[in-house]
C-alpha cells in the first residue's frame, strides 16, 4: 500500500505535468502561436483581468503599448488577437461580416435579452428592424421639440450659476441632459436628472459606481450570479451604490407591467415611445420570440445606459477643447451667430447640420471622445476569415479598439491635437470611414441619428447662448479609465457661466 506522502508526490507530479503540457501547447502548438504577444497573455486570461481590475480599467491603454512593441497584430489572450491596422476594422465589423459577439464580454452587462447583447444574427436583424424606425431620421425630427425642450432646461439651469459666481460641473450637466433626453424620448417619462443640485443625480452616480463591476462580472461570473440573484433589498446592502440602478429598474419594470396589462394605455402617451414599436403586432412570417417583461426590461435598461453616456461624454470633451483654444471658440461662436442671429428664436437641427464648421467640431469631438473605448470582441466564424491580410482560424476571438483607430497618426496627423479643420480639407471625406465612435456594420449603434441630433442641438445651443470660461482646466478633466465606456476619475470639467451678450 502506497504511503500518503508518496500519493501526494505523485499527485503533485501529475498536476505539474498537466499544467506544463497545457502551457507548452498554448505557447507553441496553439493555432495562434505564430502571432507575437506577451507569453503570459498567451497562457492565461488572468493577464487581461489584471489590467481590467487591478490596474483600474487600464486594458485599452496597455494595448497601445503592446502594439508599439509587437506590431500590428498582437496575441492578447490564449485565443484572442487584437489588430491596429485600419483595414482590420472593416474586416471585423463591416457590412457583410458574420462574426458573432463574444458571450463573455456582452453577458457581463446583465442585459442578455437586449439587441446589444444578442448573438443570433437572424434574431438580431429582426429585432433591429423592429426598433429601427423609432430611431430613423424622420422619427427624430418629429420629436425634435422634445429634445430641444430638455436642452432649454439645461441652459436655464446653467445660467443659475451666473448669479452664484460658482462654476458648473459640465460633465454632469451634459450627461444629465443626455440621460433626460433618452428617457423622455424612448419611454415618455422624465428621469428628473436636470432637477438635482449641481446635477448630482443618483442615476449617474449609480452608473459611475457600478460600472467597474462589469469587469468583475466578466472575469468572475459567479459574483454576478450571486449579486444579481439575491433580492433587491439585500443587493442594495451588499453593494449600496446600486440603489439608484435598482430604483430605476423598479420604476421601469412598473411602467412595463402597466403597459403590458393595458396596451391601450399607450394611446394616451404624449408622443410615440419605444413601447409602441415593441408591442405592435408583427406578421407571423417574422417568427419573432414572444414579447416578455424580461426582454422589454433588458432592452430599456441598456438603451438608457447607452443613451446617457456617449453624447454626454462627447459634449464634455468638445467643451474642454473648444474652451482651451480661443480661435476655435471664437470661430464657432461667429459661425453660430451668423446662422442664428436672434438667439432667443428657435433654430432646429436641420439648420445647424448645414454648418460645416460645427459639423467638423462634432466629428473631431467624437474622434477625441471615442465612444465605446473597450475593443469589441468578435468570434471568427463559421469558417476561417481573412483579417488585415492574415487568415484567422474559425473560433478565434478578434477585436480592434476605437481608440487605436482614432489615434492612428497615418490617418489623423498629430492625433492628440483637437483640430476641426482636418474635417474640412479637400480629402477629408476619406476620413469618414475611420471615424468609428458608433462602430460600423450590422451591429453599429442603433441610436446614431438621435446622437447626432443631440450633439448639434446641445453644442449649437450652449455655444450660441452661453459664454463659458473654464475653471482651473486640466487634461485630467477628460482623462479616463476604460470600463467599456470612459470613466473620469479626476476632477470633472467645470466652467463659469454667463449669457452671451448678443
Amino acid at each position: 500500500m502506497l504511503s500518503s506522502n508518496l500519493l501526494v508526490a505523485i499527485a503533485a507530479v501529475c498536476l505539474f505535468a498537466t499544467i506544463f503540457t497545457a502551457a507548452f501547447n498554448r505557447l507553441y502548438r496553439h493555432p495562434l502561436a505564430r502571432y507575437p504577444g506577451p507569453p503570459l497573455a498567451a497562457l492565461t486570461l488572468w493577464y487581461k483581468a489584471y489590467y481590467d481590475i487591478v490596474k483600474d480599467g487600464g486594458w485599452s491603454e496597455h494595448i497601445e503599448c503592446l502594439h508599439q512593441r509587437y506590431g500590428s497584430v498582437v496575441r492578447i489572450s490564449p485565443n484572442e488577437l487584437h489588430f491596429s491596422d485600419p483595414r482590420a476594422y472593416n474586416d471585423i465589423y463591416g457590412m457583410g461580416t458574420r462574426h458573432t459577439k463574444q458571450p463573455d464580454m456582452y453577458s457581463c452587462f446583465a442585459t442578455d435579452l437586449s439587441v446589444f447583447a444578442m448573438f443570433d444574427h437572424h434574431e438580431v436583424t429582426q429585432r433591429r428592424n423592429l426598433i429601427g424606425p423609432f430611431f430613423s431620421r424622420r422619427a427624430i425630427l418629429n420629436l425634435e421639440q422634445t429634445i430641444q425642450g430638455k436642452i432649454d432646461i439645461l441652459v436655464s439651469r446653467l445660467l443659475e450659476y451666473h448669479d452664484t459666481k460658482k462654476s458648473a460641473n459640465l460633465d454632469l450637466a451634459f450627461r444629465s441632459t443626455s440621460l433626460e433626453v433618452i428617457t423622455s424620448y424612448c419611454f415618455g417619462k422624465s428621469s428628473n436628472a436636470l432637477d438635482y443640485k449641481n446635477f448630482e443625480n443618483e442615476i449617474l452616480a449609480a452608473i459611475d459606481q457600478t460600472l467597474p463591476m462589469i469587469w468583475i462580472f466578466k472575469h468572475l461570473p459567479l459574483i454576478k450570479v450571486l449579486l444579481l440573484g439575491v433580492p433587491e433589498c439585500l443587493a442594495s446592502v451588499l453593494k449600496p451604490s446600486t440603489v439608484g440602478i435598482l430604483q430605476q429598474r423598479k420604476q421601469m419594470g412598473k411602467q412595463i407591467d402597466d403597459i403590458m396589462k393595458d396596451p391601450s394605455s399607450l394611446q394616451n402617451a404624449d408622443h410615440e415611445t419605444i413601447y409602441h414599436h415593441f408591442l405592435t403586432p408583427q406578421p407571423d412570417n417574422l417568427r419573432l420570440p414572444p414579447v416578455t417583461r424580461e426582454w422589454l426590461l433588458d432592452e430599456g435598461l441598456y438603451m438608457r445606459f447607452a443613451g446617457s453616456d456617449t453624447v454626454g461624454n462627447t459634449c464634455t470633451v468638445a467643451a474642454y477643447h473648444i474652451l482651451s483654444n480661443r480661435d476655435i471658440h471664437q470661430k464657432l461662436f461667429h459661425v453660430l451667430k451668423e446662422a442664428w442671429p436672434e438667439k432667443d428664436s428657435p433654430v432646429g437641427s436641420e439648420t445647424l447640420e448645414k454648418l460645416p464648421y460645427l459639423t467638423a467640431v462634432i466629428k473631431e469631438s467624437l474622434r477625441m471622445a471615442h465612444g465605446v473605448v473597450t475593443p469589441l470582441p468578435r468570434i471568427i466564424g463559421p469558417t476561417d476569415s481573412e483579417i488585415s491580410g492574415f487568415i484567422i482560424p474559425a473560433g478565434t476571438v478578434v477585436s480592434m479598439g476605437a481608440t487605436i483607430m482614432h489615434k492612428n497618426s497615418d490617418i489623423f496627423p498629430d492625433p492628440l491635437t483637437f483640430r476641426p479643420e482636418r474635417w474640412l480639407e479637400e480629402d477629408s471625406a476619406e476620413l469618414e470611414k475611420y471615424l468609428v465612435a458608433f462602430s460600423k456594420g450590422p451591429r453599429s449603434c442603433l441610436g446614431i441619428n438621435l446622437a447626432w441630433c443631440e450633439l448639434y442641438l446641445i453644442l449649437g445651443t450652449v455655444f450660441r447662448k452661453l459664454d463659458l470660461v473654464p475653471d482651473n482646466p486640466s487634461i485630467e478633466n477628460i482623462s479616463f479609465r476604460e470600463y467599456f465606456v470612459p470613466i473620469h476619475r479626476g476632477r470633472h470639467f467645470h466652467a463659469f457661466v454667463s449669457p452671451t451678450a448678443e
